[in-house]
Formats: C-alpha cells, sequence, structure tokens
C-alpha cells in the first residue's frame, strides 16, 4: 500500500478510532498515583495522539500527494548523475527576451469616436515568438485589459489564460475574428461576472513552424562536390516547366516541408527524435517564457490558465493535468478526450511511434483512473448532441481530488469557434474564478 492509498487510510482511521475508545474506557481502570497508573495514562494519550495525528498527515497526504510512494518519503529512489562540462559563461547569453518580437496592432476593442487608448480600450499585440528548447516558432497575439495600463493596477500581475485555436484552418486571428475574446472579455469584466485576465491567442499545433536553419559558417566555401554541375544545370532545367516557390518542398516520404528545417508537428506531443516535433515543449516552456519576458505576469501557477479548442481540446487539458507546476486550471471546447487525436495524411500520423506506453501516458483517461490526480481544475464543454458528451461525463466521474472536473454541456454540436462565441464568456468566466493575480 503506498502513502495515498485509500486502504491504508482507511485502517489508520479505525486504528485512531480504537486507540481513542481505549482510552476512554480505561482511563477509570487507571487511575491512581504511583508510577505505574501515572505511565499507563500517559501510554493511552500516547497512543491516541500518535494515531490521530497519522490520521490527519495521511489525509493531507492524499488531498494533496506530497509524496505519491514510499521511496519519494524515505528518500530511497536514487540515480547517478556524472557533470562532465560545464559552461558558465553562457548563461547571460540565454536572455529569453531576445526570443520575443512585439508589434501592436489596431485588433482591440474601441469606443465608436474616439482614438484608440490602451488605459480605457486595453490593446491587443502580435508577438514573433521563437522556442529556444522546442525549435519552433509561431505568431501570438495577447489581449492586455485596459487595467494593465492603469495606474492602480501598475505593481499587480493580472492573470493569464493561453488559448490554443482548433486546427489548420483557423488562422493567427481566429480567436479575435471569429470568436471576439477580446470584446467579450472586457463586456464580462465591466459586468462584474469576470476578473481582468490577459488572453494569449496562438495556433494549434498544425500552426507551429520548425525554426530556420542556422547561417552557415562565414570563411571560404568548399569546393563543390561531384555531379554538383549536373544538379544545378537540371534544376535550372526543371525551374523553366514549374514555378516553386522559394523555401516549400517535400520529405522523401513527400511530407510537406515548410521551407525551413524539420516537418510542422500535427499534435500537440512531443516527439521525441523528430525535427519539429516538440510541440508540447513550446507551449508549456517557450510560450510561458516569453509570455513572462515581455509582460507583467504571475510567477505562480495559481495565475496561469489554458484553453484549446477543437482539436486543441485535448491539449488544453494535457497541458494542465501533465504540468501542474505552470498551469493551475485547463479547459477543453469541443474537443476529444482520451490520447491526442492523429489525422491520417498528416506528418505524423502515429505521434507514439508504435509505442503503446507513450500513448497510454498521453491518454487523459487512463492518467485519470490510474495515476495520482494532480490539483487542476478542469473543464469539459461540448455540445449535448455530440459524440463526446458520453465521454466527458466519464472524464469527470474519473476526477478525484485534488483533481476537480466539471462539464458544460450546451445545445446541439457547434463546430467553429464562431459557432461557440454565445458560450465562451462562460467558459473565460469558469478560468477567472479559477485562477488568481499577484
Amino acid at each position: 500500500m503506498e502513502p495515498t492509498s485509500a486502504i491504508l487510510l482507511i485502517l489508520t482511521g479505525l486504528l485512531a478510532t480504537a486507540a481513542f475508545a481505549a482510552a476512554m474506557l480505561l482511563w477509570p481502570r487507571f487511575a491512581g498515583s504511583g508510577r505505574g497508573p501515572v505511565l499507563r495514562r500517559a501510554g493511552l494519550l500516547l497512543a491516541s495522539q500518535a494515531t490521530l495525528t497519522a490520521l490527519i498527515v495521511l489525509t493531507a497526504n492524499k488531498y494533496f500527494v506530497f509524496y505519491a510512494t514510499w521511496d519519494d518519503l524515505l528518500g530511497d529512489g536514487t540515480a547517478k548523475v556524472q557533470v562532465k562540462q560545464v559552461q558558465s559563461s553562457h548563461g547571460a547569453k540565454a536572455d529569453p527576451s531576445g526570443q520575443v518580437r512585439r508589434f501592436s496592432t489596431g485588433l482591440g476593442p474601441s469606443r465608436a469616436g474616439h482614438p484608440q487608448d490602451p488605459a480605457k480600450d486595453g490593446r491587443v499585440d502580435r508577438l514573433e515568438v521563437h522556442g529556444p528548447r522546442s525549435g519552433l516558432d509561431s505568431v501570438v497575439y495577447v489581449y492586455l485589459p485596459p487595467q494593465y495600463f492603469q495606474p492602480e493596477y501598475a505593481r499587480k500581475r493580472l492573470p493569464v489564460a493561453m488559448l490554443l485555436s482548433g486546427g489548420p484552418s483557423d488562422g493567427p486571428t481566429a480567436w479575435i475574428k471569429q470568436a471576439h475574446v477580446p470584446a467579450e472579455a472586457a463586456r464580462e469584466v465591466a459586468a462584474g461576472r469576470s476578473q481582468p485576465m490577459v488572453y494569449a491567442m496562438v495556433r494549434s499545433a498544425h500552426g507551429l513552424s520548425p525554426a530556420p536553419p542556422a547561417p552557415a559558417p562565414s570563411g571560404p566555401s568548399a569546393p563543390p562536390g561531384p555531379g554538383a554541375h549536373r544538379r544545378v544545370v537540371k534544376g535550372m532545367a526543371a525551374g523553366l516547366g514549374k514555378t516553386v516557390k522559394a523555401g516549400e518542398g517535400k520529405t522523401r516520404d513527400g511530407k510537406t516541408r515548410d521551407g525551413k528545417t524539420g516537418v510542422r508537428p500535427s499534435v500537440c506531443v512531443d516527439l521525441p527524435g523528430r525535427a519539429g516535433g516538440q510541440a508540447e515543449t513550446f507551449y508549456t516552456q517557450d510560450l510561458p517564457v516569453a509570455l513572462l519576458s515581455t509582460y507583467r505576469l504571475p510567477r505562480v501557477r495559481q495565475g496561469w490558465g489554458v484553453a484549446g479548442f477543437g482539436t486543441s481540446g485535448q491539449c488544453g487539458t494535457r497541458f494542465a493535468m501533465l504540468h501542474s507546476d505552470r498551469f493551475a486550471a485547463g479547459a477543453s471546447i469541443d474537443g476529444a478526450l482520451g490520447a491526442p487525436p492523429t489525422a491520417p495524411g498528416t506528418a505524423q500520423p502515429d505521434p507514439y511511434g508504435g509505442s503503446s506506453v507513450y500513448r497510454q501516458d498521453n491518454d487523459l483517461l487512463w492518467r485519470l483512473e490510474h495515476l495520482p490526480p494532480p490539483p487542476v481544475s478542469l473543464l469539459i464543454a461540448t455540445g449535448r448532441d455530440g459524440g463526446e458528451a458520453a465521454t466527458a461525463a466519464r472524464f469527470a466521474s474519473l476526477a478525484k481530488p485534488p483533481a476537480r472536473a466539471e462539464v458544460s454541456l450546451v445545445d446541439g454540436e457547434p463546430g467553429t469557434l464562431g459557432q461557440w462565441r454565445g458560450h465562451l464568456p462562460s467558459v473565460l468566466g469558469w478560468l477567472s474564478a479559477r485562477l488568481r493575480g499577484e
């Protein structure tokens, strides 16, 4: 039995009850003066207090999962690590702010007949983010509410929610032009149903771009190898009959590249050993660091949430479950649960490399059923007539404290961000109620 076992908790509770009952029944019998009665009464007190303390400690550990195994508690798990090289001089060069380029836009809310004022209307920025850990790039739109620019909030860090769009057909401005997130968020704050929050809107994994290749080293170029002249002439001849956009091409197996390095990811999981396959690292490490280096945002997990729509719906809940050190809440909007869905013909039709263990590790239903629950809040919003309603109910039934899961069913089966627009304020309000700033 592990420290979080329900059986261990029940047995300890029974033992504590028995110790307390014994103390109540035997106390009169041990009355009297002398060393013997005093020691017996002290033993009764010690036994009842020790068992009660053990019950309280085990209850707290089961709820917060401080120690999931006895090895965690006793420190028996050891690993041999050998440091072979330390490059102490390169830390200063890894400035995360150098990985972000910020541009102002006119996409934020505005008052008719008035020039746009960030302190009254808010602002929408366009970021070009390069992920140094994942090797992936993306365009991110960030909505900053008016409170971010007001003097009374100058020392406050507003909560932030990352919003992932649903697929390759949703452009980088889908959350703004289809879902109208800035306007809806401002309306919810004005009505008192939500607190001021920052929203970082980013495309799904399909929209992430592998980073461009490093520039060739300066110096004299190497002489052309054998057959180089024939390849150049052949390429020129092919170019006469077909115009090819610079940078486009295909891999040996016919999968489309984007003209940079590697293949675009198709799902938001890390694909070990595949170029351009570290989408999860981008969303859970590179993007939060980029946002923190650019804006005044919370430094602790209680201020961070994530939500995904459509094909990114599973990502929203999975990121919160697997990275509860970063996110306190996650929401899936019209998304599939279980393992990340894949699409035939994409760059990674099987993102797990044939490994059933790796697939199982990314299956949310399996994790809720077999692994210690993470301390996060989860929301599953889906259509009442869709195929995921029953799965959402099972998902919520499997969630145990400290995890909390709720299901929000909407009428019909809305399938686009525009169709979900009327239901998004409730999702934004749900996130707002579970996040806090600093």
